[in-house]
């Protein structure tokens, strides 16, 4: 069990290890970073967006939060410690797991070796840690020969670590997504469909017709200005602006957490701001959720109470184009 656990299959050779060094700090702290940090970050469990898509797949027993919540650290902690050469071929198989089934099961049309896909890499690279184990440079390296020469061992050890730090640095820096004004240019021209919302007072959902314009003022302004109507609600109509900071982090005072491309090549978007909603004006969080691709048009209005765990939908718009 212990050769299993920690032995590496690279051998001694250092430019080989060192390499792999390198290639195991980035897909472990990519994972770790990029892909787990952002759904554990609202709490101990996973955001609803991420629920939703694992109870979609079936894992459904004991309930789609268990495991949603149980992938997102997983994702997070299994990042960490192949980054680090710690237990390292168990957190590969997990999270080799993981994208098997994100990559193969999730998709409505997999394409095994020819798709093109991000996941699949990242399973075949999971998958590649867990045969080859983390090499010299490691944790594991240290645990499998700590009666062998410390000197040797603890010196590996040492450039492992640094290396992670550095490594850890750059990727820290490189976690909070980024959006230019550009990325948004499907929103461009009239859209028509509905509002549906959720009356506090009967607790009901009214869904309405609705449509909105979408224009940005000039080719260098950083603002995406939405003029929002209601066919037969005289005197509800308004404007919203998207006014997207230098950095590309915040939207309107609502800070970006999320920013990826869908399978359908559907840009979405999630921001978060604090503030008050419901009849008494509780404080809340709100996440505000805009997909977008060159024909459909979605704006999801989640909140969260203060003191409450889960996110419940508040408003929700459907376009499609005119």
């Amino acid at each position: 069990m212990k050769k299993f656990l920690f032995n590496s299959l690279l051998g001694e050779n250092k430019w080989m290890n060192s390499s792999w060094l390198v290639f195991r700090i980035y897909i472990g702290l990519s994972m770790a970073l990029g892909a787990g940090l952002p759904k554990i970050t609202a709490g101990l469990t996973a955001p609803d967006w991420f629920i939703k898509q694992v109870g979609e797949i079936g894992f459904t027993f004991p309930s789609p939060v268990f495991w949603a919540t149980i992938s997102s650290w997983g994702e997070f902690l299994g990042g960490i410690l192949i980054a680090f050469g710690l237990f390292t071929r168990i957190a590969a198989i997990q999270l080799a797991f993981q994208f098997f089934v994100v990559a193969f099961v999730w998709y409505d049309n997999p394409m095994p070796i020819l798709g093109m896909y991000y996941q699949q890499l990242l399973f075949w690279g999971y998958v590649l840690i867990a045969v080859a184990g983390a090499g010299t440079f490691s944790v594991d390296y240290w645990i499998a020969r700590k009666k062998g020469s410390e000197k040797i061992i603890k010196s590996r050890v040492a450039v492992a670590i640094m290396a992670g730090i550095i490594f850890s640095t750059t990727a820290i820096a490189q976690t909070s997504p980024v959006i230019h004004p550009e990325e948004l240019n499907n929103l461009r021209g009239s859209w028509k469909g509905r509002l549906t919302y959720k009356d506090y007072n009967s607790g009901n959902e009214t869904a309405i017709p609705a449509t909105v314009f979408c224009q940005r003022t000039n080719s260098e302004s950083r603002t995406w200005v939405l003029n929002f109507d209601y066919p037969g609600e005289n005197g509800h109509e308004h404007m919203e602006e998207y006014r997207i900071n230098k950095e590309g982090t915040v939207i309107s005072n609502q800070k970006l957490l999320e920013k990826i491309i869908l399978p359908d090549g559907s840009l979405k978007i999630l921001l978060e701001e604090n503030g008050k909603d419901g009849n008494d004006q509780k404080p809340a969080t709100f996440h505000h959720i805009i997909v977008v691709s060159a024909s459909k048009l979605s704006i999801t209005k989640m909140v969260r109470f203060e003191g409450e765990l889960a996110f419940f939908k508040r408003n929700e718009y459907q376009f499609s184009r005119l």
